[in-house]
């Protein structure tokens, strides 16, 4: 992942830095400024791990069991328990803001994306103790239990 420079900055300078940058975000007036200013500001790997990351506090909010996070994001354990943590320790702005992108029907149609990669998976787990889920998979029937 991207990191800053391990060579600090004036402290004034740095909060003078922050802020301009939240003001020049406030100042984008609609999904398109935003998108056009962000394609160009970030480079491809900083918009792969900020997408990464908000879908990662997505399905924290979500209560999405840490090992499906890790399969459908290919991130680490680590990565996941760093940003349990976050999570936990986020102020009230930041989860009220998270909460409401979560009931975003793309965000939930996202999730139903997410969760039919992940069936196949769960099938495969249960396999390994349960006859029906194991005849399932073989036949490559995925739905739903019955």
């Amino acid at each position: 992942m991207p990191r800053a420079s391990r060579r600090p900055i004036d402290k004034n300078l740095d909060h003078e830095l922050r802020e301009n940058f939240a003001s020049l975000i406030s100042s984008l007036q609609n999904s398109y400024e935003i998108e056009g200013f962000l394609n160009d500001f970030l480079t491809k790997e900083e918009k792969i791990m900020l997408g990464k990351r908000l879908m990662l506090h997505l399905m924290l909010e979500n209560n999405y069991p840490t090992s499906n996070i890790e399969t459908s994001l290919k991130v680490s354990r680590e990565t996941v328990r760093v940003h349990k943590n976050i999570w936990q320790n986020a102020g009230s702005i930041y989860k009220e803001i998270i909460s409401k992108i979560s009931k975003k029907e793309r965000t939930r149609q996202l999730f139903n994306k997410i969760e039919s990669m992940l069936k196949p998976l769960d099938l495969a787990m249960r396999a390994r103790s349960d006859m029906r889920a194991r005849a399932k998979l073989v036949s490559g029937d995925f739905s739903e239990e019955s």
